[in-house]
């Protein structure tokens, strides 16, 4: 890496936006690895890469007790300080009533992936199953024909044969 100039990543306000919050975290997470930074000192310096909400509450509950805190930790805080409080509440909702609509199948698989990312208590079935009374019916109708059922199906293979359907309707 000798000779390449790493971009710092840019300065996260705490607008409650989660694709903006995953790009910050993203940065941040890259910079320090690409810089061979560890956790005690990548708490150290990421303020630098905060103003407003963030940096306050950094300055607040972290900068005094940088020992009890780790990146993942701070991330999290980070969230629930800056988002509502019934962001994942919603993202939840999301993810639990999600439908196909006028998406195809790929992208909404990644949308509920996207989604289930989110929370580790959701377990591949229930991944399965979102995707499964999500798709469109005429899919699902072929998925049944086939044999597949959200109870003994891996969910890569649903989608296989959601998409083949998909590009021969």
């Amino acid at each position: 890496m000798t000779g390449v100039k790493i971009k710092p990543p840019f300065n996260w306000d705490g607008t409650p936006d989660i694709d903006l919050y995953d790009k910050w975290t993203y940065e941040v997470d890259t910079w320090g690895e690409l810089n061979g930074l560890n956790d005690r000192l990548m708490i150290k310096l990421i303020v630098q890469f905060m103003t407003g909400k963030p940096a306050q509450f950094f300055m607040r509950h972290v900068a005094t007790r940088q020992s009890e805190w780790t990146v993942k930790s701070l991330y999290e805080a980070l969230f629930d300080y800056c988002f509502p409080s019934d962001y994942k509440a919603e993202l939840r909702y999301q993810l639990e009533h999600a439908e196909q609509e006028n998406s195809r199948v790929r992208d909404f698989v990644r949308k509920i992936q996207h989604l289930a990312v989110r929370f580790p208590d959701v377990t591949d079935v229930q991944l399965v199953h979102i995707f499964w009374h999500g798709v469109h019916q005429h899919i699902r109708l072929h998925l049944i024909e086939k044999g597949f059922d959200p109870e003994t199906t891996k969910l890569d293979r649903l989608v296989k044969h959601a998409f083949r359907r998909e590009k021969a309707y």
